[in-house]
C-alpha cells in the first residue's frame, strides 16, 4: 500500500473513493501538512521502529524470494538469481508485497481505538503486514519446502494502534520457473455483520524500490498480438485497463517484475517523485502497482485470489502472460458458489453464502441517490461476438422492466443513454425466467464492451423489490 501523505489524493483514486458513480461517495480527506508543533492534534504520533528482520528464503536458478515473519509473513524480498539487489521496498509495514483489504465504515473505531487522523477515511482496512505504528502482524503458522512458502496470519487493521482485524488471511507461494504462483484466502468473521458497499482491493500490492520506474502495461485493443506497451515513469495514480491481464514495473535496463491476474483487467500503478531513480528497501522513495478489482467483503465471507509475479524482462513477462488461459471473451457468469466479481452501488444482496443465486434487494439502498446498479466485473468482449445475452432471474416487483447499461473503455463511467442500454421488459411474479437480450444491431454495441451492469429504470415500482439473478451468459 502506498503509506504517504504526498500520495493523499493519489490513494483515493487508487481505492476508487473518487471519479466514478459505481462506487460510494466517500468523503474526502482535507489535505494536511505535518507541523513542528507537538500540540497539533492532527499531527500523527511517532511511529515504532521496524523489528528486526526474520526471513524465510526460497530459491531457483532464476529468482530468490523471502518472506518476513515480523512482518505478517508478506513478501519481503525479491530478486533475479545471482543478484543481491532487492526489488521489494520495506519503508514501513505498509509497503512490502501483500493484500491490503478495505471495507466499511469510514471511519472504523473500535475497541475505544480510532483511527489516525491521516487515514480516518480508510475504513475497515486489514494490512496483511500491521499498522501504522509498525505494530507486526501475528504469524499463527507457517511451512516452508525448498519451492513453497506458506503463511497464516492475523492482520492489524492500519489506522488503529495494534488492533487485530477480525479475519485470518493464508499465503501460499510456489517457485515456477522465472515465475512465482501465489494463492491468497481471507476468512472474514467480523462482528459488525452490515452489508457495506464494494471497495477497490489490493490483492495484491507491489512496492518496489526507487530503481524500478517504469511502469508499463498493455492498454490497447488488440491483446496477445504483441501490440506496442504504455508505459508512464509520471507520478501519478494511473488506472490501467490491462486488456492482456498483466502490469509490470522495470529499471533502466528494462528488466524487473510483472503481476499477472487470470481473467483481471483492472491495474493500479503509481510513482514516487525520484529523480535519480536511487532508493534501497528501506528508503521511503518506492514505485507501486496492483491489481485492485471490485470486491463485496461479507462480515463472514471467505476470499481467495491467485496471480503470479513474473521476474525478468518485458518480453519474459509477455511471454508468461501469452502461455496461460485467455480471458473469457463473452458472459459467462453463474452464480452458484459466489458472485463471480459482480457487485452493487446503492444496493445490497441477502450476503453470505452464495448458493445459486444472488438474491438482491432490487431497489436503491439510499433513496436519495438516482439510481442503484448490479455491476459485472471489468471484461473484455467483442460486441460483434455476442448477438444475444441471456439473463436468468426471477423478479419480484411492480416493476415492469430491468435495463441492461454497458460500457467502453473510453466511458469514465456508465451511461444510461439509449446508445449504452436496452431496456427488456420483466414478469415481476417471483418466478425464474430466462431473458433474452438480442444487441445485434443496436445503436451503441459495437467496438469493445468493458463492462455491463443491470439495474430498475422504473424507481417508483422499487419498494420491496427482488431480483434473484441465476446467471448472465451467451447461451440459454
Amino acid at each position: 500500500m502506498v503509506r504517504n501523505l504526498v500520495y493523499r489524493y493519489c490513494l483515493c483514486a487508487l481505492l476508487g473513493l473518487v471519479g466514478f458513480n459505481c462506487t460510494k461517495d466517500y468523503p474526502s480527506t482535507a489535505p494536511y501538512t505535518p507541523t513542528s508543533d507537538p500540540n497539533d492534534p492532527n499531527r500523527p504520533p511517532a511511529q515504532l521502529p521496524l523489528s528486526p528482520a526474520k526471513r524465510l528464503f526460497i530459491s531457483n536458478d532464476k529468482v530468490k524470494l523471502g518472506i518476513d515473519l515480523n512482518m505478517g509473513g508478506a513478501i519481503t524480498y525479491l530478486s533475479e538469481a545471482g543478484s543481491s539487489e532487492n526489488m521489494i521496498n520495506n519503508y514501513d509495514l505498509g509497503r512490502q508485497l501483500q493484500t491490503s483489504l478495505y471495507g466499511g465504515p469510514y471511519p472504523y473505531s473500535v475497541n475505544g481505538k480510532d483511527p489516525i487522523y491521516v487515514w480516518r477515511n480508510l475504513g475497515w482496512n486489514p494490512v496483511q503486514t500491521g499498522d501504522y505504528y509498525n505494530h507486526p502482524a501475528l504469524i499463527v503458522s507457517y511451512q516452508q519446502t525448498s519451492t513453497m512458502l506458506y503463511v497464516k496470519s492475523i492482520p492489524l487493521v492500519w489506522p488503529l494502534f495494534d488492533e487485530p482485524a477480525d479475519c485470518v488471511m493464508e499465503h501460499w507461494m510456489e517457485l515456477r520457473g522465472n515465475a512465482i504462483h501465489v494463492r491468497s484466502r481471507t476468512t472474514v468473521n467480523r462482528r459488525d455483520t452490515t452489508q457495506y458497499e464494494a471497495r477497490t482491493q489490493e490483492t495484491p500490492c507491489i512496492n518496489v524500490n526507487a530503481p524500478w520506474y517504469r511502469l508499463v502495461s498493455y492498454t490497447g485493443s488488440e491483446p496477445f498480438t504483441n501490440g506496442a506497451v504504455a508505459e508512464n515513469t509520471n507520478v501519478d495514480a494511473t488506472f490501467r485497463y490491462g486488456t492482456e491481464n498483466w502490469v509490470a514495473i522495470l529499471d533502466r535496463q528494462g528488466r524487473g517484475l510483472g503481476l499477472h491476474k487470470p481473467n483481471d483487467f483492472r491495474f493500479q500503478t503509481n510513482g514516487y517523485p525520484n529523480a535519480t531513480r536511487v532508493g534501497g528497501e528501506y528508503a521511503i522513495e518506492s514505485n507501486y502497482m496492483n491489481s485492485n478489482s471490485f470486491l463485496l467483503i461479507d462480515h463472514n465471507g471467505q476470499y481467495e485470489y491467485e496471480y503470479s509475479l513474473v521476474v525478468g524482462s518485458l518480453a519474459d513477462i509477455r511471454q508468461f502472460a501469452y502461455s496461460q488461459p485467455r480471458p473469457s471473451t463473452a458472459p459467462n457468469y453463474r452464480f452458484t458458489q459466489d458472485r463471480q466479481g459482480w457487485y452493487y452501488y446503492n444496493a445490497r444482496d441477502k450476503g453470505w453464502p452464495v448458493q445459486n443465486e444472488l438474491t438482491v434487494y432490487w431497489q436503491r439502498a439510499d433513496s436519495s441517490k438516482a439510481n442503484f446498479r448490479v455491476c459485472s466485473p471489468l471484461v473484455f468482449w467483442r460486441a460483434t461476438d455476442l448477438p444475444k445475452i441471456y439473463v436468468k432471474a426471477a423478479f419480484q416487483t411492480k416493476a415492469t422492466q430491468a435495463r441492461l447499461v454497458w460500457r467502453k473503455p473510453d466511458d469514465i463511467d456508465f451511461y444510461d443513454v439509449p446508445e449504452r442500454s436496452l431496456d427488456f421488459p420483466i414478469v415481476g411474479d417471483g418466478q425464474v425466467r430466462t431473458y433474452e437480450l438480442t444487441l445485434t444491431g443496436r445503436n451503441g454495441w459495437d467496438g469493445i464492451v468493458n463492462q455491463i451492469c443491470l439495474l430498475n429504470p422504473q424507481n417508483n415500482f422499487e419498494k420491496g423489490s427482488i431480483m434473484r439473478l441465476l446467471s448472465v451468459t451467451t447461451t440459454p
